[in-house]
């Protein structure tokens, strides 16, 4: 990468993943593990900490077909093959968590929604990388969110508008999924953590990501049926034995926004405070994936009074398990983001898991909405 010409630049940046994988309150002074943002309040036997997404790997996916596309999809997005070398450089760095979104509708071998036995292996061979670094996991059904017609070609679930059939089929997939992976993982222990879904939502709609004046009666529906999905995953994750009775599982509502909580709360468990909710926060928007360049005092506002006042009034448990700002060539204005929202995570006792996709603004990349790497997996080493 190229590198800063202004010393100050160069020694702010260099903090940036200090911040995100610590204390959030960044200075030149030397950064304790006991001061990090954690969930330790309701996971009493488990630090958290903040995390790290192994991004557009596990998750890579392919829609069209109902092929299985076997272990190649790990490097189909652009990464290299995950290695033991590269998650134990992510503990070394002093993330206590690493989130693994897994995609499973391109490895089904069978219309019983079957998963391809070297997938589950392979997944598990890095939640166990992980968990002997120190760190604690989270796997989850991550894209496998289809469209209404893409239900016809593809394995996976979607989120209809007024359509039984399709939300049967979906409720079939999901049960399908979690009834294999709950029982394949049923004797880790808590460092294991289950994310029900990622980012459920009504695909390719005009409310796909927000709630357009006239639709908020959609969002109401839509997460109706994404708590009936929720509800039946936990369900078969409480049934499945081992310490799946008690084990910690985030919750998202839809598309995992907390602009959109209309009509959607968590679920009964048969377990006591086990639920976590889900949410994702690229906040505020226009900075993390917009036009503006600048971290302006609206910003502040906005991630304080607007995202954590919001998460902190549900009165729930909140894990923010992805979050970033692009890299638009910026890096001075996204350390004061960095500092502003890991300090507020850290005050509201949330942890926050970082976006990592190996995408940096040097790239070339066109979509500037998109470059969210801060660790180089082919050299182990830090962008930032």
């Amino acid at each position: 990468m190229k590198r800063f010409q202004r010393l100050s630049t160069l020694i702010g940046i260099a903090l940036l993943l200090t911040a995100c994988a610590s204390d959030g309150n960044v200075t030149a002074e030397k950064y304790s593990i006991t001061d990090i943002a954690t969930s330790s309040d309701y996971a009493p036997n488990n630090n958290w900490g903040n995390g790290w997404n192994l991004g557009n790997t596990l998750d890579a996916k392919t829609d069209g077909s109902k092929n299985n596309l076997g272990l190649s999809t790990e490097t189909s997005w652009g990464m290299p093959k995950t290695t033991q070398a590269m998650i134990n450089a992510i503990a070394e760095k002093g993330f206590k968590t690493i989130r693994v979104p897994v995609s499973w509708h391109n490895h089904i071998t069978d219309q019983n929604y079957t998963i391809d036995q070297k997938w589950l292996a392979r997944v598990k061979e890095i939640v166990d990388w992980s968990i002997e670094a120190g760190m604690n996991v989270i796997i989850n059904i991550h894209h496998d969110n289809m469209t209404e017609s893409q239900m016809k070609n593809n394995y996976g679930f979607c989120v209809p508008d007024n359509n039984d059939s399709l939300k049967e089929q979906s409720l079939e997939y999901i049960k399908a999924i979690w009834t294999q992976v709950a029982d394949y993982f049923k004797d880790y222990d808590e460092k294991l953590i289950f994310e029900l879904l990622n980012e459920p939502r009504a695909v390719g709609t005009k409310y796909e990501w927000s709630t357009p004046s006239g639709m908020e009666a959609k969002v109401v529906a839509a997460n109706k049926i994404i708590m009936e999905y929720e509800k039946a995953a936990l369900d078969i994750i409480r049934a499945s034995g081992g310490n799946n009775a008690n084990r910690y599982v985030m919750v998202p509502p839809y598309a995992a926004a907390p602009h959109m909580l209309n009509g959607w709360s968590l679920p009964e468990d048969s377990a006591a405070d086990k639920l976590i909710v889900s949410a994702h926060a690229y906040t505020p928007y226009d900075f993390c994936m917009g036009n503006d360049n600048k971290f302006k005092v609206e910003h502040k506002d906005n991630i304080e009074n607007w995202l954590f006042g919001t998460l902190k009034a549900l009165g729930k448990p909140v894990i923010i398990g992805e979050t970033s700002a692009s890299d638009k060539n910026n890096s001075a204005e996204r350390v004061k983001w960095a500092k502003c929202f890991y300090a507020q995570g850290k005050a509201a006792n949330m942890s926050i898991i970082l976006w990592d996709n190996m995408v940096v603004y040097t790239d070339g990349s066109g979509d500037k909405a998109e470059r969210h790497g801060y660790f180089n997996r082919n050299k182990l080493t830090w962008w930032y």
